[in-house]
């Protein structure tokens, strides 16, 4: 559920770049973000179900994901306000990062 509410607002987040002229931060918004979630959610899954080359597979594609993931929102300057917090887009894809492991279980990843 957590993961949902937070790619929702990153969608929500993205698209109100958008709207407001700014495309590449915009895109960058909502793919960057993702990435960084989607990294500690295959990070995680592959640790609770992978066997060992499955596990170092999931560490370098967490590590590539998130570093692109938080390059593209880095280099874009895509900040998020949310309920009056100001987070920097790096703050933001740190917060997905957290999001993507606690939410992902041993019944999603098998």
């Amino acid at each position: 559920m957590l993961m949902y509410i937070y790619i929702l607002l990153t969608l929500t987040t993205g698209i109100s770049a958008l709207v407001k002229g700014s495309t590449y931060a915009g895109i960058a918004g909502i793919i960057g973000p993702t990435l960084c979630c989607f990294a500690a959610s295959g990070l995680r899954g592959s640790l609770l179900v992978g066997d060992t080359s499955q596990k170092q597979a999931g560490v370098g594609m967490a590590v590539l994901l998130a570093a692109v993931g938080m390059g593209i929102v880095y280099h874009s300057g895509f900040w998020v306000g949310l309920f009056g917090y100001p987070l920097s887009g790096i703050e933001w894809c740190v917060v997905g990062l957290v999001a993507g492991w606690v939410s992902t279980t041993k019944q999603h990843a098998g």
